[in-house]
Protein backbone atom coordinates (compact mmCIF):
# COMPACT_ATOMS: atom_id res chain seq x y z
CA UNK A 1 0.00 0.00 0.00
CA UNK A 2 1.10 3.58 -1.18
CA UNK A 3 1.53 5.34 2.10
CA UNK A 4 0.30 9.35 2.63
CA UNK A 5 2.71 11.69 4.37
CA UNK A 6 1.30 11.30 7.67
CA UNK A 7 3.20 11.79 10.91
CA UNK A 8 2.22 11.21 14.53
CA UNK A 9 3.65 11.73 17.91
CA UNK A 10 3.43 8.81 19.55
CA UNK A 11 5.32 6.56 22.65
CA UNK A 12 2.87 9.47 25.06
CA UNK A 13 1.36 6.72 27.10
CA UNK A 14 -1.79 6.19 24.71
CA UNK A 15 -1.33 2.59 23.94
CA UNK A 16 -2.20 3.10 20.35
CA UNK A 17 0.82 2.82 18.34
CA UNK A 18 0.50 -0.89 17.20
CA UNK A 19 -2.75 -0.15 15.50
CA UNK A 20 -1.31 3.33 14.00
CA UNK A 21 2.02 2.70 13.03
CA UNK A 22 0.84 0.42 9.68
CA UNK A 23 -0.70 4.11 8.21
CA UNK A 24 2.14 6.35 9.33
CA UNK A 25 5.42 7.41 6.97
CA UNK A 26 7.33 8.78 9.91
CA UNK A 27 6.78 8.88 13.69
CA UNK A 28 7.82 11.58 16.48
CA UNK A 29 8.93 9.42 19.64
CA UNK A 30 8.64 11.15 23.03
CA UNK A 31 11.76 10.96 24.77
CA UNK A 32 11.64 11.45 28.17
CA UNK A 33 10.69 15.68 28.69
CA UNK A 34 6.69 15.88 28.97
CA UNK A 35 6.31 11.83 28.42
CA UNK A 36 8.34 8.91 27.74
CA UNK A 37 11.70 6.31 29.76
CA UNK A 38 13.37 3.52 28.06
CA UNK A 39 11.19 1.03 27.90
CA UNK A 40 8.53 2.88 26.40
CA UNK A 41 11.07 4.60 24.14
CA UNK A 42 11.98 0.50 23.11
CA UNK A 43 8.55 -0.82 22.37
CA UNK A 44 8.09 2.23 20.35
CA UNK A 45 10.71 1.92 18.05
CA UNK A 46 10.37 -1.51 17.41
CA UNK A 47 6.82 -1.03 16.27
CA UNK A 48 8.32 1.70 13.89
CA UNK A 49 11.09 -0.69 12.66
CA UNK A 50 8.66 -3.49 12.26
CA UNK A 51 6.11 -1.48 10.03
CA UNK A 52 8.96 0.71 8.20
CA UNK A 53 8.24 3.98 9.71
CA UNK A 54 10.69 6.47 9.69
CA UNK A 55 12.05 7.72 13.48
CA UNK A 56 12.47 11.10 14.97
CA UNK A 57 12.55 12.71 18.23
CA UNK A 58 9.94 14.50 19.78
CA UNK A 59 11.65 16.58 23.09
CA UNK A 60 9.79 18.98 24.87
CA UNK A 61 10.33 20.99 27.79
CA UNK A 62 11.27 18.95 30.62
CA UNK A 63 7.49 19.43 32.54
CA UNK A 64 6.12 15.65 32.93
CA UNK A 65 3.15 17.53 35.23
CA UNK A 66 1.56 19.53 32.36
CA UNK A 67 2.51 17.13 29.49
CA UNK A 68 4.86 19.67 27.96
CA UNK A 69 1.94 21.75 27.17
CA UNK A 70 2.29 24.98 29.00
CA UNK A 71 5.13 26.95 28.51
CA UNK A 72 8.02 26.88 30.98
CA UNK A 73 10.28 29.53 32.31
CA UNK A 74 13.75 27.76 31.99
CA UNK A 75 17.17 28.85 32.39
CA UNK A 76 18.33 28.43 28.58
CA UNK A 77 21.49 26.38 29.00
CA UNK A 78 19.24 23.68 31.22
CA UNK A 79 16.62 23.89 28.48
CA UNK A 80 19.47 23.11 26.08
CA UNK A 81 21.33 20.47 28.15
CA UNK A 82 17.83 18.58 28.99
CA UNK A 83 16.92 18.55 24.88
CA UNK A 84 20.27 17.29 24.26
CA UNK A 85 19.78 14.52 27.22
CA UNK A 86 16.18 14.05 25.50
CA UNK A 87 17.38 13.45 21.84
CA UNK A 88 20.58 11.01 23.00
CA UNK A 89 18.11 9.09 25.03
CA UNK A 90 16.21 8.04 22.02
CA UNK A 91 19.48 7.44 19.89
CA UNK A 92 20.62 5.38 22.32
CA UNK A 93 17.59 3.37 22.21
CA UNK A 94 17.51 3.44 18.37
CA UNK A 95 20.77 1.80 18.17
CA UNK A 96 19.57 -1.19 19.70
CA UNK A 97 17.17 -1.60 16.52
CA UNK A 98 20.84 -0.98 13.99
CA UNK A 99 19.28 2.64 13.65
CA UNK A 100 22.73 5.42 13.87
CA UNK A 101 20.32 8.61 12.71
CA UNK A 102 17.28 10.34 13.47
CA UNK A 103 14.94 11.44 10.41
CA UNK A 104 13.93 14.27 12.29
CA UNK A 105 13.53 16.06 15.34
CA UNK A 106 10.02 17.34 16.25
CA UNK A 107 9.55 19.79 19.37
CA UNK A 108 6.32 19.27 21.57
CA UNK A 109 3.62 21.05 22.46
CA UNK A 110 4.36 24.31 24.14
CA UNK A 111 7.84 23.93 22.96
CA UNK A 112 6.43 23.59 19.44
CA UNK A 113 4.30 26.75 19.79
CA UNK A 114 6.59 29.14 21.12
CA UNK A 115 9.81 28.35 18.50
CA UNK A 116 7.15 29.30 15.65
CA UNK A 117 6.98 32.93 17.11
CA UNK A 118 10.41 33.71 19.51
CA UNK A 119 13.13 34.18 17.42
CA UNK A 120 16.04 32.60 20.76
CA UNK A 121 14.39 30.10 22.01
CA UNK A 122 13.98 28.98 17.78
CA UNK A 123 17.54 29.86 17.51
CA UNK A 124 18.49 27.50 20.83
CA UNK A 125 16.14 24.62 19.29
CA UNK A 126 18.13 24.87 15.73
CA UNK A 127 21.41 24.76 17.31
CA UNK A 128 20.57 21.65 19.01
CA UNK A 129 19.66 20.10 15.86
CA UNK A 130 22.52 20.70 14.62
CA UNK A 131 24.40 18.77 16.94
CA UNK A 132 22.78 15.59 14.82
CA UNK A 133 24.03 14.62 11.56
CA UNK A 134 21.83 16.15 8.77
CA UNK A 135 18.91 15.69 10.60
CA UNK A 136 15.38 17.76 9.53
CA UNK A 137 12.77 19.37 11.41
CA UNK A 138 9.64 19.06 11.37
CA UNK A 139 7.95 22.88 11.72
CA UNK A 140 4.94 25.24 10.50
CA UNK A 141 5.31 27.03 6.84
CA UNK A 142 6.19 30.82 7.62
CA UNK A 143 7.21 30.03 11.33
CA UNK A 144 10.26 31.85 13.16
CA UNK A 145 12.24 28.32 13.39
CA UNK A 146 11.91 26.90 10.00
CA UNK A 147 13.41 30.70 9.00
CA UNK A 148 15.97 29.92 11.35
CA UNK A 149 16.61 26.63 10.55
CA UNK A 150 17.07 27.19 6.80
CA UNK A 151 19.27 30.52 7.64
CA UNK A 152 21.69 27.91 9.32
CA UNK A 153 21.88 24.98 6.67
CA UNK A 154 19.18 22.62 8.51
CA UNK A 155 16.40 21.58 6.20
CA UNK A 156 12.48 21.74 7.40
CA UNK A 157 9.70 19.90 6.38
CA UNK A 158 6.53 21.84 6.68
CA UNK A 159 3.81 20.32 8.63
CA UNK A 160 -0.13 20.47 8.48
CA UNK A 161 -2.20 19.24 10.95
CA UNK A 162 -4.78 17.28 9.97
CA UNK A 163 -6.62 16.59 13.04
CA UNK A 164 -6.87 20.81 13.96
CA UNK A 165 -8.36 23.47 13.23
CA UNK A 166 -6.34 26.93 12.95
CA UNK A 167 -6.96 30.54 13.12
CA UNK A 168 -6.63 33.35 9.99
CA UNK A 169 -3.08 33.95 11.45
CA UNK A 170 -1.65 30.60 11.08
CA UNK A 171 -1.58 29.52 14.32
CA UNK A 172 -3.49 26.26 15.63
CA UNK A 173 -7.17 27.02 17.45
CA UNK A 174 -6.74 26.57 21.19
CA UNK A 175 -7.26 23.13 22.33
CA UNK A 176 -9.72 24.72 24.83
CA UNK A 177 -11.80 25.56 22.20
CA UNK A 178 -14.86 23.13 21.19
CA UNK A 179 -14.26 23.57 18.13
CA UNK A 180 -10.50 22.87 17.99
CA UNK A 181 -10.42 19.42 16.87
CA UNK A 182 -11.16 18.08 13.09
CA UNK A 183 -12.50 14.08 13.39
CA UNK A 184 -14.23 13.54 10.66
CA UNK A 185 -12.06 11.79 7.97
CA UNK A 186 -13.50 13.14 5.26
CA UNK A 187 -12.37 16.96 6.39
CA UNK A 188 -8.84 15.11 6.97
CA UNK A 189 -8.74 14.01 3.70
CA UNK A 190 -10.43 17.47 2.05
CA UNK A 191 -7.30 19.26 3.93
CA UNK A 192 -5.01 17.02 2.50
CA UNK A 193 -5.56 16.96 -1.13
CA UNK A 194 -6.19 20.83 -0.59
CA UNK A 195 -2.83 21.41 0.98
CA UNK A 196 -0.83 19.23 -2.14
CA UNK A 197 -3.07 20.91 -4.80
CA UNK A 198 -3.14 24.34 -4.18
CA UNK A 199 -0.98 24.79 -1.44
CA UNK A 200 -3.96 26.39 0.45
CA UNK A 201 -5.51 25.48 4.18
CA UNK A 202 -9.35 26.61 5.19
CA UNK A 203 -8.97 28.42 8.55
CA UNK A 204 -11.53 28.44 11.32
CA UNK A 205 -13.04 31.39 9.55
CA UNK A 206 -13.56 29.62 6.44
CA UNK A 207 -10.72 31.50 4.89
CA UNK A 208 -8.01 30.10 2.37
CA UNK A 209 -4.45 30.90 3.67
CA UNK A 210 -1.56 29.58 1.80
CA UNK A 211 0.58 26.67 3.75
CA UNK A 212 3.00 23.67 2.40
CA UNK A 213 2.89 20.39 3.52
CA UNK A 214 5.55 17.80 3.49
CA UNK A 215 4.20 16.11 6.51
CA UNK A 216 0.43 15.41 7.68
CA UNK A 217 0.42 15.20 11.31
CA UNK A 218 -2.50 13.15 13.21
CA UNK A 219 -1.91 13.17 16.68
CA UNK A 220 -1.38 9.84 18.33
CA UNK A 221 -3.62 10.76 21.41
CA UNK A 222 -7.01 12.02 19.37
CA UNK A 223 -9.43 10.33 20.07
CA UNK A 224 -9.70 6.87 17.35
CA UNK A 225 -6.85 8.82 15.86
CA UNK A 226 -5.93 4.97 13.99
CA UNK A 227 -10.33 4.66 13.05
CA UNK A 228 -9.74 7.84 11.34
CA UNK A 229 -6.49 7.80 9.79
CA UNK A 230 -7.94 4.37 8.26
CA UNK A 231 -11.18 5.95 7.04
CA UNK A 232 -8.79 8.61 5.41
CA UNK A 233 -6.90 6.45 3.69
CA UNK A 234 -9.97 4.19 1.92
CA UNK A 235 -10.95 7.48 0.94
CA UNK A 236 -8.20 8.34 -0.34
CA UNK A 237 -7.86 5.26 -2.28
CA UNK A 238 -11.53 5.28 -4.00
CA UNK A 239 -12.15 9.04 -4.84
Amino acid sequence: MKKLLINSDVGEGVLRESDLMFYLRSCSVACGGHFGDTESMRKTVKLAVDNNVLVGAHPSYPDRVNFGRKEMFINLLDLKNSLHDQISSLLEVMSEFGISKLHHVKAHGALYNKCVIDVDLAALYVDVVKCYDNVKIYAPYGSVVSKIAKENGVEVDYEVFLDRNYNDNHTLLSRNEVNSMILNPSKMLLRYNRVMGSSKIKTISNKLIKTIGNTFCVHGDTDDSHLLLKDLYKNYFTK
